[in-house]
């Protein structure tokens, strides 16, 4: 389901200096950079290509969270309110490690998110989350 669904609905990857951002309809799948140091700085030119490209729609955000990096969670709550399109937050983690820091994020959201160890579940997630919030 995964692939058919990115495949169809793929509008464009945006390489930032923090990661890269692959905007499909009605979901971005972003993967961070090992390392970073995740700012509401540094992560407002993707709060502006998502709200370029998300503003009259909902949509989901799925961290691809492949790597190791840092971030204030308390950000999350500036990103609720820049972003209020955002109906929903999934992590895919690869390992405990990232799965536990997910678990730490997690309680900083004020959106439905949840934890998977799968792109394609991620994505079931996401569907979900958009079809009860009437989005698709």
């Amino acid at each position: 389901m995964s692939s058919e669904f990115l495949e169809k609905t793929y509008l464009t990857t945006h390489e930032l200096a923090i990661g890269t951002f692959n905007f499909y309809e009605h979901v971005i799948v972003g993967q961070i950079r090992e390392g970073m140091q995740i700012s509401i700085d540094n992560v407002l030119p993707l709060l502006a290509l998502s709200w370029e490209a998300y503003q009259n729609t909902s949509m989901v955000y799925i961290s691809d969270r492949k790597y190791s990096y840092s971030l204030d969670p308390t950000m999350y709550y500036e990103v609720k309110k820049l972003i209020p399109y955002m109906k929903g937050y999934a992590w895919v983690v690869h390992n405990d490690f990232n799965r536990q820091v997910a678990e730490i994020e997690a309680r900083f959201l004020q959106c439905p998110n949840a934890i998977h160890s799968s792109m394609s579940d991620a994505l079931k997630w996401s569907l979900k989350i958009l079809e009860d919030s009437s989005a698709v």
